[in-house]
């Protein structure tokens, strides 16, 4: 059910009530499809939006300076026309005391950081039905009411799984997290000895081999280094599912880039690209990250190119909207439209390894990499005349 199935011909008022602009763009993402979006970023501000209109749900920061969150729950609660407004907390802390006080104060439900959009949405609207249920129980006849308390005890019930579903799906991303990590370990170290005794060979015997015995020798280096890379893209594909990243700071993607550049030197010059950036805004985010992200698109860019062709790569961004869009263009292979729909999936390859190298988990890590920075990640394409990516990042303020 979408969000305007919610209430037949209204949308619902949501308000969004958080000190933290990267947190705000991502909870908009997610809940923009479920109605109307008012934002707050503090205390006495958002008790002022609440008195000027009241809104169907709050989703309230707990840690904010001055009134914090909890003192807007408490304030929000005293006030008996305002029993009914659902509070959805949005917090950091996942301790049971931390939630129980919030539970207690009068919290609708918990929310913790760093946040999964479709749980968010599933909680939002299951609280958005109970109220709708509660509104509408005021206006109905005893019969009717006592009809709609067994909806409103099934739609408790629902919550109830809902949230266990929840509690089973992040113990089962932590486990995941940890048996790659473990699984990577485990396999790193056997794939590191075959790799250092194989170049031991080839470089003190190589020379005293026949030509055959060189290829292969070739051939297995070459495959335990395409291992190691595909054992570091498992694992930061399972990290950033399992939602781990770091506090955002401000990232001057100029400095990104020129890294970059610096990294990506070997296949420039052995390809003869002409690779050409555009001067780039700072927006709000994990630099690591977004190191990670343009490495990937860049050395698309350089190797999906015709054996024939020069390189040409360019980067340049524009701000739209309090957001950065930023553009990686080539001239290289281009993808086919029926295409386009598996390009960002896990180990979705289009093109075979003996033509072009890779994993398969370069372009589902960027796409990863931007939600996880409340933006997002397209492409335009046309067949043998290259591509577009884009990149929409939140800017620094």
């Amino acid at each position: 059910m979408t969000g305007p199935d919610l209430i037949d011909a209204v949308l619902p008022d949501i308000l969004i009530v958080d000190d933290d602009p990267g947190m705000v763009q991502v909870l908009a993402k997610a809940l923009r499809p479920l109605g109307r979006l008012r934002f707050a970023m503090h205390g006495q501000d958002a008790l002022e939006r609440i008195a000027s209109a009241v809104p169907d749900i709050v989703l309230l920061d707990a840690q904010m300076p001055g009134l914090s969150g909890f003192d807007v729950l408490d304030a929000i609660k005293a006030n008996p026309a305002l029993a009914d407004l659902p509070v959805i907390m949005v917090t950091s802390h996942a301790e049971a005391d931390f939630e129980q006080a919030g539970l207690d104060r009068g919290a609708a439900d918990f929310i913790a950081k760093p946040i999964h959009p479709p749980v968010v949405q599933a909680r939002v609207r299951t609280q958005l039905r109970l109220k709708q249920a509660k509104d509408q129980l005021k206006q109905m006849s005893a019969t009717d009411r006592q009809n709609l308390a067994v909806a409103q005890e099934d739609l408790s019930d629902s919550h109830a799984r809902l949230q266990r579903t929840a509690d089973e799906l992040r113990l089962a991303n932590e486990s995941l997290v940890q048996f790659v990590r473990i699984a990577s370990h485990d396999l790193r170290e056997p794939l590191n000895t075959i790799a250092q005794f194989v170049g031991l060979i080839d470089e003190d015997h190589g020379a005293q081999l026949p030509p055959d015995a060189q290829r292969y020798m070739r051939l297995v280096l070459r495959a335990s280094a395409r291992m190691r890379t595909l054992l570091d893209d498992v694992v930061r594909y399972a990290r950033l599912q399992a939602g781990e990243t770091d506090e955002p700071a401000p990232v001057p993607l100029d400095r990104v880039m020129a890294e970059l550049r610096d990294a990506l030197a070997a296949r420039i010059a052995e390809t003869g690209a002409e690779l050409r950036i555009d001067p780039l805004p700072v927006v709000r985010g994990q630099a690591s990250l977004l190191s990670l992200l343009f490495q990937n698109l860049l050395t698309n860019a350089l190797k999906f190119v015709p054996r024939n062709r020069t390189p040409q790569v360019r980067v340049s961004a524009c701000v739209q909207d309090g957001r950065v869009k930023v553009s990686v263009s080539d001239n290289g292979i281009g993808i086919a439209p029926e295409h386009v729909s598996r390009l960002f999936q896990p180990f979705q390859r289009l093109n075979l390894k003996s033509e072009y190298e890779g994993t398969g988990l370069g372009l589902a890590v960027a796409r990863q990499i931007a939600e996880a920075h409340g933006g997002a990640i397209g492409v335009r394409s046309n067949v043998e005349q290259g591509v577009v990516f884009e990149v929409l990042l939140p800017l620094h303020a």
